[in-house]
């Protein structure tokens, strides 16, 4: 399962149903990935929230039995690729790269990408697991 970034902001956030899911994920023994931009998303706030060091300490929490999927260049043309058929869509949803970058992954890896946000589904061919 490839986790998203607002996955892993439910769950420092105690949300109930992120809980539930991960405490499923973890029981099951589903191996769960963490992709370097969501990494990079999470470190926005630690770059511009008031507290820094708690922020930080937090997401490193929740990443650090992780293994982390690096950007590489084949990921990088499939999120690319993903990204400007939706900006070409008068259907789909808008990804942008951070989103395409997680897609990508998912469906090079042919994982699942955990979470809420629904523009997620719009991606031809990739699993969604929304909680």
């Amino acid at each position: 399962m490839i986790l998203d970034t607002e996955f892993l902001i439910s769950l420092r956030a105690e949300e109930e149903a992120a809980l539930e899911l991960a405490t499923e994920l973890e029981a099951s023994g589903v191996p769960t990935r963490v992709p370097t931009i969501v990494i990079e998303e999470l470190y926005v706030s630690v770059g511009a929230g008031s507290q820094s060091d708690a922020n930080a300490r937090d997401f490193e929490a929740l990443v650090e039995n992780k293994p982390v999927v690096e950007l590489d260049d084949s990921i990088a043309r499939r999120a690319g690729a993903l990204e400007g058929a939706h900006l070409a869509s008068d259907s789909d949803p808008n990804l942008g790269p951070g989103d395409a970058i997680v897609a990508a992954t998912g469906l090079t890896l042919n994982e699942p990408v955990v979470t809420n946000d629904g523009d997620f589904q719009s991606v031809d061919g990739l699993r969604v697991e929304l909680y």
